[in-house]
């Protein structure tokens, strides 16, 4: 992995993180640019944090889950 994705997927993953609702736009961006598992693992964290702090959870995020826990 080159230094620049890796800060570029740290950017992206702040942003999402920092978002109450992330962009589709932004999430996409960060799925086509993740490379390790650590980038899939910490991605999943944040979905996982943005799921479990609200009472019905949004389905769009749900199905990211999906995609990318076996990955991990």
């Amino acid at each position: 992995m080159s230094e620049a994705n890796d800060r570029y997927v740290n950017y992206i993953l702040r942003r999402i993180d920092e978002d109450e609702y992330p962009s589709h736009e932004l999430m996409d961006r960060v799925e086509l640019a993740l490379d390790s598992r650590e980038h899939v693992a910490a991605y999943l964290e944040i979905l996982f944090d943005k799921v479990d702090s609200c009472h019905y959870p949004s389905r769009f995020i749900l199905d990211r889950i999906a995609r990318f826990a076996p990955m991990v």
